[in-house]
């Protein structure tokens, strides 16, 4: 049961502090801007493969950087797998995922795991959308991107989607 109350908590955290905005910041200008908050540790820049969408499945590879808001990074690297609707292509893109802590994991490190959550885009040469996904370390992680992206590639998405990140050695 409590796990399930952490996964309410961070999908409304999530939703409520930056899943609607369609802007794509830096991660330095993230930082900046929750540099005050208690639960904004950071942010994971992505560049996500390219990928053709199997009408109910697809994977993309990731090479990430996470930098928290005290200026530290670390690399990772994974997977990210949808399953749900998913018609077309996409391009490789480029994507900020906003951290957000919702116990004791800190710093650049900690991040590794697997995340479940939701995800919806739609692309017509340029992309828009939204993903929130929650778990990682001992499922206190929650994070969100959205944003527009140029010549993304013709795709509709919704579903599930499942991230798994490993720290590059």
């Amino acid at each position: 049961m409590k796990m399930i109350a952490k996964a309410a908590v961070a999908a409304t955290l999530v939703a409520t502090v930056g899943g609607c905005t369609m802007s794509q910041s830096t991660p330095q200008q993230l930082n900046t801007t929750n540099a005050n908050s208690r639960i904004y540790i950071g942010a994971l820049t992505c560049n996500v493969g390219g990928s053709t969408g199997y009408i109910l499945a697809s994977q993309k590879s990731l090479d990430c950087v996470f930098l928290s808001k005290e200026g530290e990074s670390a690399r990772y690297v994974g997977t990210i797998d949808k399953v749900g609707i998913d018609i077309g292509y996409t391009r490789a893109v480029h994507t900020v995922w906003r951290v957000y802590s919702l116990g004791s994991v800190r710093g650049p490190n900690n991040l590794g795991g697997t995340y479940v959550g939701e995800q919806g885009t739609v692309a017509a040469g340029s992309q828009a959308g939204g993903n929130w996904i929650y778990g990682g370390p001992n499922a206190e992680v929650g994070m969100v991107a959205s944003g527009v992206v140029k010549d993304a590639g013709y795709n509709l998405a919704t579903g599930v989607a499942a991230m798994t990140i490993k720290l590059q050695q």
